[in-house]
Order: structure tokens, then C-alpha cells, then sequence
């Protein structure tokens, strides 16, 4: 994802005084959500402040990309700006999931189609075939436009050695990982059991990549003798790889599986926190297990393998990522190291401003889209250490409150101008990655299963979505209430599932109405408005 986009001299000028211009105007802490109250019921007192809440500007992030991911066709990516960028499109897919699914667990109890049809869509996007459509479907540009398909291991151009290649195969973890960890979190959102068999092929094939030679013997260290998967497909990636070893936690978390018990990621982790280490025991960015081999039109910019495996192949956007995904695995690893990690790649322009650069060895400029990624995924790391400070720095430089751009309706959200006016790509790179770093959930979070009795709390199963702001939803199964939290622009209903009896809403301590039967739902109407509302 790496060295894509170059700029020259003139243009990073202007981009850095657009940025900091931007940056100065205030701070850009996340917008409050609406006012939260204190009420007691029966005796039972509730304060909202002790729930997980979103704020405006993350819901019109959302709102954003409904626009760019619900009917429409799954090969559709008009408003995505990446023309120049399809062979790196499943990225795209990718992370706006993860942002999106640490959303969803903010407001735990609101699962109408608006959440899920958001989450359905990007893994559809994700999975676009030639079968389907040719030429324009991910699967030509990350794989079948390369000359990978027939890739054999040790030697590439052996025919009669052990066979890798293929869009789904081992050899292609950059995709796969970021497939099948979609499809589980969207299983953990909504729990629907679609897509519960395809997660354990994958996880099925990793396992027999990293534990056998590939024939079916036990082999330490798997098919590359390393314990870690390669993509391109002769580099591995601890970045890459630590996205399936979070989809394996996941998956066992969910499914009652041993796959990491087993220790089938083991070897892997141990490479990675040995060899794989810079002078700073800080993880480098890549390292070569095999020859070079191949290409991709759409990636031609990428640098050349004689980098890897050298001290040049450093990265904050490769080393941030990889921490965060592998805290949840090795908590003490990335403890341990997030300190020096600011201290190495964090550049301080003021107080209140900073970036991350994107390799200490070559620095390179602002506009280097390392440096924007490492300051991006350093958010999400940031705010998984409870490091809110470094949060707000990052923010305040490259995401001033001018560089947002709100629809005529003004319900949905991007940013624009400063960095994503340098290079139209970064507008939804920005507008994601640009949010997660502000959520109540973190990556980390997300690796547990949701308990199975959480699948019978009470839940807004459908709603007037386009008319309403729903800053905070969530079932408390100890007190007995649903919190709820919403700016209803016009009159709007919202139906509940799973409570036994009549609920009735309280608003203030005092009784708002009863829900309406319907069916077997419950449904509440409301008049525009703000309310605070428990539903007993």
C-alpha cells in the first residue's frame, strides 16, 4: 500500500501549509454526543455516562459510506477515487470494516439494515469474481492481472515443487486474511451464520500452510519455514500476517475453535519478535522468503525486492498496524514497545500537533503516503493504549474541523481539502481511518465474542434510519434497561425485538409511553427531537 503516490516539491509545500493552517483553526476533539442525564426508575438509576456513545461526526461517517457501498453493484466503486489503485481496492474494503464494526459495538443494540447492509456490502465488494465480472472484479486485480497464479515454492519457476498460488491460496494472505476477518466480524455483529463455514476453510488453510510442508507432514515453521504466510507472494509481512492471526482469535472466540491453543501461529510470532526486529526492536517492515517473482500492473510503484530484509524495510504504518492487530495475542509485546515506537517515528510540530513518519531511515516528505498511513494507523494504536493525547496531536494536524465536508441534508460526512485534496484517494482513507482512532471500542475489543446471551438482549431491529441520530443504544442486562440516545430530525418509529412483555420507555424518570405490539416486536414512535430514553 506503500509508495503508490509521489509528489514534487511544490505541491508538498502547499499541502503542508493547507495542513497546518487546518490544524491551527482548534483543537479537533471528536464533537460531543447529545446530552446525557441521570435517571432513576423503581429505585434502579441510570447514568448514561456510563455507556459507550457515538458522536455526530462519526454517524456521518457511516452515512458516507452507506452512499458509497449500498445499491449499487458489488464492482461498483464510483465516490472510492481509485482508479489508480485496483489491485490495492481490497484495502479500501478492508479497513473501512474495521472502523465500521467498532461502531456497530459502540451502539451495540441498534442492528437495523442500515448497520448490516453497510457491513454486507464491503465483503461483497471484497469478493467480486472474473466469473461474475471479468476483468473488472478484484480477483483479476489482486491476483489473475499478475503472473503469481502459478507460483510454486521453493523454486518459482519449478513446476514440479509444491503449488501456492491462487487468489484463495496460501500464498495470497494479503486478501485472504482481510476476507475472511471481515466475515467474521460481520458474524460477530450480526451472528446470521452465513458465512461461518468459508472463515473455517481459510482458517483451515493457513493452518496447513504454517504446521505442514504442504503434503501433509508435520513441518516446524510450515511451507516457508517461518511460520508466517507470504503475499506478493514471495515477502512476508508481519502487518499482513497479524490481520489472520486477529481472524483466528476471532473465529475460536466465536465458534468454540482451538485453532491458536493449538499454537498453530506460534512459530510465527516467535520469527516475528526475533528476526523480524529493527535496532529498535521495533518490527521491521518485510522480509524476503523467496526469490522475486511476479508484478502487478496496478502496482507498479512499489519498490523492488532489494529492499527487503535490510534495515531500509521499516515502516510506522507496517509497525502501528501490526501492534494493533496483535495486542489482543501479545498484550506485553506491544505494551512494551508503543512507547519507543512514538519516540522513534513521532514528530512533534507543536504542543498540540504532531505526525508519525513513515520510515526513519528516509524520512521523505508529508505527502509520502507512508507517513499519512503511519500517522492514520498510529491513531488506532494510540487510542488501544489509552493514549488520547497522541490521539488529538495526530488529528489536530491532518484532520482540522475545516477539512470536513458536510452534505446539503447534512447527514452525511467526509473530509476533504488539506490532506485529502492532495490526493483524491485519501477523501475515504481519511474519512475511516480518520475516525477510528476516536472510538469507545478498539481493535482490541473486538476479538472477543459477543456472550451467547447477548443474542437475547433486547435490539432495535428496524428504524426510520434516515430520519433519526442514535448516539447511544445499548441493553444493560444488569439493571434491567435499554439506554437510548437520539436526535430524531422528523417523526420516526423504531422497532424492538426480544423483550418478552409491553416495554415501556421512560424519559426524565417519568413514563414517555408504552411500545405498540407488533407481532412479535415492539415498536416506539417519536416526534422530532432529542431524548434520553430507558426502556424497561
Amino acid at each position: 500500500m506503500s509508495h503508490i503516490l509521489k509528489q514534487n516539491k511544490f505541491v508538498t509545500t502547499v499541502l503542508v501549509i493547507t495542513i497546518v493552517f487546518a490544524g491551527m483553526t482548534f483543537g479537533n476533539l471528536p464533537t460531543p454526543p447529545a446530552t446525557m442525564s441521570v435517571q432513576t426508575i423503581d429505585g434502579v438509576t441510570f447514568n448514561f455516562a456510563d455507556y459507550k456513545a457515538l458522536n455526530k461526526d462519526q454517524i456521518g461517517m457511516l452515512n458516507y459510506f452507506d452512499t458509497l457501498t449500498t445499491d449499487r453493484a458489488y464492482n461498483s466503486w464510483d465516490g472510492w477515487y481509485s482508479e489508480g489503485f485496483r489491485g490495492g481496492r481490497h484495502y479500501l474494503a478492508a479497513f473501512t470494516t474495521y472502523v465500521m464494526s467498532m461502531l456497530y459495538e459502540t451502539t451495540s443494540g441498534y442492528r437495523s439494515s442500515l448497520y448490516q447492509d453497510v457491513a454486507y456490502s464491503l465483503i461483497k465488494m471484497m469478493n467480486t469474481t472474473i466469473e461474475e465480472y471479468e476483468n473488472d472484479s478484484i480477483e483479476y486485480w489482486e491476483w489473475t492481472n499478475t503472473n503469481w497464479d502459478d507460483y510454486y515454492y521453493p523454486d518459482p519457476n519449478n513446476s514440479s515443487d509444491l503449488y501456492t498460488g491462487g487468489f484463495r491460496g496460501p500464498a495470497n494472505i494479503m486478501w485472504t486474511g482481510h476476507y475472511a476477518l471481515m466475515m467474521a466480524l460481520y458474524e460477530r455483529s450480526f451472528n446470521t451464520g452465513e458465512f461461518a463455514t468459508e472463515i473455517g476453510w481459510f482458517v483451515d488453510d493457513w493452518n496447513t500452510s504454517l504446521t505442514t510442508d504442504g503434503y501433509g507432514n508435520p513441518k516446524e515453521g510450515g511451507i516457508w519455514g517461518v511460520g508466517l504466510i507470504p503475499c506478493e507472494p514471495y515477502i512476508i509481512f508481519i502487518q499482513c500476517n497479524s490481520i489472520p492471526i486477529f481472524a483466528t482469535e476471532l473465529f475460536d472466540n466465536i465458534y468454540d475453535e482451538n485453532y491458536m491453543e493449538s499454537g498453530m501461529w506460534d512459530y510465527g510470532l516467535n520469527y516475528a519478535n526475533t528476526q523480524m526486529q529493527d535496532k529498535y526492536g521495533l518490527f521491521t517492515h518485510s522480509d524476503l522468503v523467496s526469490p522475486y517473482l511476479g508484478s502487478n500492473a496496478s502496482l507498479d510503484d512499489y519498490p523492488k525486492p532489494s529492499m527487503q530484509g535490510d534495515e531500509l524495510a521499516v515502516s510506522s504504518y507496517g509497525a502501528s498496524w501490526a501492534m494493533a492487530f496483535l495486542e489482543y495475542t501479545q498484550e506485553n509485546e506491544t505494551i512494551s514497545d508503543y512507547e519507543q515506537f512514538i519516540e522513534v517515528y513521532g514528530r512533534d510540530l507543536s504542543s498540540s500537533e504532531m505526525y508519525m513518519l513513515g520510515s526513519y531511515n528516509q524520512p521523505g516528505s508529508f505527502t509520502d503516503l507512508d507517513t499519512v498511513l503511519g500517522s492514520f494507523f498510529t491513531m488506532a494504536l494510540a487510542n488501544q493504549r489509552g493514549d488520547t493525547q497522541t490521539v488529538e496531536r495526530l488529528r489536530n494536524f491532518w484532520l482540522g474541523p475545516s477539512n470536513q465536508v458536510w452534505s446539503d441534508d447534512g447527514r452525511v460526512m467526509h473530509y476533504e481539502d488539506g490532506i485529502a485534496s492532495l490526493y483524491a484517494l485519501l477523501q475515504p482513507i481519511a474519512t475511516g481511518l480518520g475516525t477510528w482512532g476516536t472510538f469507545p471500542v478498539t481493535i482490541r475489543d473486538l476479538a472477543d465474542a459477543r456472550p451467547t446471551e447477548f443474542w437475547n438482549y433486547p435490539f432495535i431491529s428496524a428504524a426510520d434510519d434516515n430520519n433519526i441520530w442514535v448516539y447511544q443504544a445499548e441493553w444493560d442486562p444488569v439493571k434491567g434497561g435499554f439506554i437510548l440516545n437520539i436526535q430524531v430530525d422528523q417523526a420516526a418509529t423504531l422497532t424492538f425485538s426480544n423483550f418478552g412483555s409491553v416495554p415501556t420507555a421512560y424519559a426524565g424518570g417519568v413514563v414517555l409511553q408504552q411500545l405498540e405490539l407488533d407481532g412479535s416486536d415492539y415498536t416506539l414512535s417519536l416526534s422530532p427531537g432529542s431524548y434520553n430514553i430507558v426502556i424497561q
